[in-house]
Parts: structure tokens; sequence; C-alpha cells
């Protein structure tokens, strides 16, 4: 995990009416090339967007950035090139002029103006933890020990700050309560990035110590919702207990009906699995959130579901979102990328969709596939459903390469691994992302043959096909570089 500052805290308005003031940050950023970026609370409201904008500095190398806002709120700012990043506390009407010199020593970072005594460059003090000497653990102890000991700390220097600098009541309450949260976020983040596939007997002592710091604080808290500990509690924390259930309908189908949906797998199955995702994550919430809280957790859910490319869940959350919120800013925010997504599930495949006989089910060996591309050079993208990697580069990069080599004599294969049963999803995937070539539906003899003789384990995995039907892996794998794609099959097809 980086080193980061507790102070870098992200900015979340709730508002839905009009908002009454703003605030201005004027940047003077010397001896620096480059641009500024800035997390930018409206864009929030985007589905689509990550919250950043960029500044580019002027002749004088200065910036100016007006944030509209109606009540006290965190804005970050960091720097291109760098590892700078400083997190600015502002109210309504404040205005600071900030002054970085990177020529000089501790880069004379100075901050004036109306406000400025809740920005003070002492606030770098306050660190979140850096848990990377833990990673090998096999017991929490040590790492719990630290962030104990981190807390100790930040809460000393916090004292000491507020007595130096004399902030706002605003500040000071938002402090504290981001403080409060520092162990329970940290320790939740570690412990269950390292104790995923451990055994319940092996789990029992990290339980016990989450159980006992979930007892210090009020998990959904609306008055929390502007720190940035709690607010990442909160979407770990969804992460985590979706993902768990995900699991668990994976390896345990019938505990998991049972608990959830109180039924078996076979009705549930065929009332909840095209779209479960969304009922996991209106269970989460409704269980654990209320308020402002839960709305939080709905719209973190779709923001990372839709950075997956998950696009049915996306829809499958937003409407249980929609229904229980319809009065959201965020409902109004994310609508118009939603009803895109919904126009583009009602899709139908693509002229050029090709589906092998019988979804190629009955084709059980690398061979089989050799078959279908005797004379031609072809692509194989084993990918699957489930694959966030994959979604993500076959909606950044099928299209491109299959129009490139339109004409060209060139095959593409997709062939889906781990989706036998979802033949359903497999086919909504291919007509949404209009997918083109060959589609194979793989069988775990496919699957196991091809990854076998590649000798590759993850996915996605590309393979290109020479002619002479002699195979090989791609150099460029997952991140794709899609030109130097082009470049191998290119070089493939000439030969």
């Amino acid at each position: 995990m980086k080193r980061f500052y507790t102070c870098c805290i992200l900015l979340f308005v709730f508002s839905t009416s009009a908002f009454a003031k703003n605030a201005t940050v004027h940047f003077t950023i010397k001896n620096f090339k480059g641009s500024i970026f800035i997390h930018d609370p409206v864009l929030l409201y985007d589905l689509t967007k990550k919250k950043v904008n960029e500044l580019q500095l002027d002749a004088h190398q200065s910036a100016s950035f007006t944030i509209d806002i109606d009540q006290p709120t965190y804005l970050i700012f960091y720097l291109s090139d760098r590892y700078f990043r400083y997190s600015l506390f502002l109210t309504p009407g404040d205005e600071l002029f900030l002054t970085v010199d990177f020529a000089q020593k501790n880069n004379q970072f100075k901050v004036t103006g109306k406000g400025s005594n809740n920005n003070q460059p002492e606030i770098f003090a306050l660190t979140n933890m850096d848990t990377q000497p833990f990673n090998n653990d096999k017991n929490p102890e040590r790492v719990i020990a630290a962030i104990n000991k981190q807390y100790l700390l930040n809460k000393g220097l916090l004292a000491n700050y507020i007595k130096a600098n004399k902030p706002s009541t605003a500040f000071i309450k938002n402090a504290m309560i981001n403080l409060k949260y520092f162990a329970p976020a940290n320790y939740y983040e570690f412990s269950h990035n390292h104790t995923l596939f451990k055994s319940k007997e092996e789990l029992k002592p990290w339980l016990k110590i989450q159980d006992s710091l979930f007892k210090t604080i009020k998990l959904s808290n609306d008055e929390a919702l502007n720190a940035y500990n709690y607010t990442e509690l909160i979407y770990n924390f969804m992460f985590r207990e979706t993902e768990a259930l995900e699991i668990e309908y994976q390896k345990q189908p019938a505990v998991f009906y049972k608990q959830w949906f109180h039924t078996n797998p076979a009705k549930g199955d065929s009332t909840y699995k095209s779209w479960y995702l969304g009922v996991i994550t209106k269970k989460v919430v409704d269980k654990y959130f209320t308020g402002k809280a839960a709305e939080y957790a709905y719209v973190r859910a779709l923001k990372y579901r839709f950075s997956r490319a998950d696009y049915p869940a996306v829809v499958s959350i937003f409407n249980y979102f929609k229904k229980e919120y319809p009065h959201s800013a965020y409902v109004k925010g994310f609508s118009p990328t939603i009803a895109e997504l919904v126009k583009k599930q009602q899709q139908t495949f693509s002229k050029a969709t090709i589906f092998v006989k019988n979804n190629g089910t009955r084709l059980n060996t690398f061979k089989d596939v050799l078959a279908l591309t005797k004379g031609k050079v072809a692509l194989i993208d084993m990918w699957g459903t489930w694959c966030t990697p994959c979604r993500e580069e076959i909606e950044k990069n099928a299209l491109k390469l299959e129009t490139y080599f339109k004409g060209k004599n060139v095959n593409f294969i997709y062939i889906a691994n781990f989706d036998v049963g979802r033949e359903k999803e497999w086919k909504k995937a291919i007509a949404y992302f209009q997918i083109e070539g060959m589609q194979i539906l793989a069988n775990p003899a496919l699957t196991k043959d091809i990854m076998d003789k590649v000798k590759s384990t993850g996915y996605p995995t590309y393979i290109i096909i020479n002619k002479d039907g002699s195979y090989r892996k791609t150099a460029t794998q997952h991140p794709v570089n899609v030109q130097a794609m082009i470049k191998e099959i290119e070089i493939a097809n000439l030969q």
C-alpha cells in the first residue's frame, strides 16, 4: 500500500439544492513543469468520470480553481510527475493563496488568505499507514500494533496543530471524526486484502480484532461522510462484503440462497441469477447502512462496478438505488449513462458475429480450434464474462482490432472460459460489446488443453495462430498495447 496523507480527503457533496457559495484556490507552483490535478466533486455525479480535473499553469506558473460548495468540505490536489499531494479544507467564501517553490528547501510551502488557519503545511504530519512491511504476516498482532501506534501519534500531532493554528470548529470536528475511523479503516483494508482465502480457523484472530475496532465506531454515520477514513471504510466494506457473497454463491449456492433469499438454488437461479449482484448490493446496504450513508454506499458500489465494465450489475444496482433514493442528485447525474447502458443491452449481434456449431461446447482440444482457421492468421482471446480485465480489454480494443484487419484475411476467435451454464449472460455480453468473429463457449477440457499448451494461467490470454497452424502467446498481454498487437498480427500475416 502506498504511503499517503490522512489529510488527503475526497470530497462528496450531497446537497440536491442549488449551491449557496463557492471557494477559490489560487495556485503558484514555482520551478515545476507540469499540471495540477484536482479531485473535482462535481464529477462525482457523472458515472463515467473519476472526479479528476487538470489545471494548466500559465506563464507565471499560476492557476486558479473555484469550487461550488454550500458546506465545509475537503479538496485534494496533486502534481503530475511528483508524489506531492495536499488537501484543503474549504468553507463557503474561502479564498486561499497557495505557493510552492520546488527549488527551495522544504519546497517553501505557504498558504495564506481566508481559511488558511485550516490548511497549514503541518497537517502533512498526519499520515496514514504504510502496511507493506506486514504483507507476509500470518497473524494480525504486528499490523494492529503499528496501526494503534500511528493512531496515538496522529492524535498528538492533531492536538498540537489545533493549539498552534487555531483552526475552525468545522475543521476540528471533521479531523476528530477522521481520526476516530483511522484504525478501523486501515485495519479492515489490510486484513481483507490478506485473508480472502484463509480458513475459518485462520480468520478468527483477524476477525476478533475487527470486531473490537468496529465496536468503537458507527458503521453507518451520516456525519462522517466528509472524513476520508470513513468513506474509504465504506468503499472497502461494500467491495469486500459483496465479494464474499459472490464467493459464497459460487462455492456454496445452497447456503447462499438459504441465508439471503430463503430459497433453494434451483428456484434462486431462475429468479435472481441474471441480476443477483444488484440484489446482493441491496441486501448489504440494507443490513449495514441507513440514510445518507446508505446512499453513499450505493454510489460507491455503482462507481466500482462501472469501473470494472460490469454493466449488467450497474443497471441492476441502479434500479434498486433509484427506487430507494428517487430524489437523489446522483440519480439525476447517473441517469443519462444508465439509459445508454440499457440501450446497448438491447442490441442484437453484429452481422460479423459467428457462433461455432453447438456454441463450440463440443470442441475438446486446441487442435479442434485450429481446424476452424486453417490457412489463416487468427487472434484468440481467452476471456470470460466474469473477468473484469477481459471485459475492459474487449471494450477498449476489440472493435479497433476488428476494424483495422477487416478484409485482411485475419480471423478473430473469442473463447469464453468458465461460462458453461451462463449461455444467456455470455450472449448478452457478446451483443453488448458488439464482438465480431468466431464465438466459442469452452467446456473445461478445452480451456485446460489450450491454457496448458500455451503455458498460461491468467485471463485474458491472447494467442496468435499462424497460417501453418503453429501458435504462440502474443508479446503484449493485459494491459494490451493495441499498436503492438496490430504489429504482431501484421507480421504473422506477412509470413
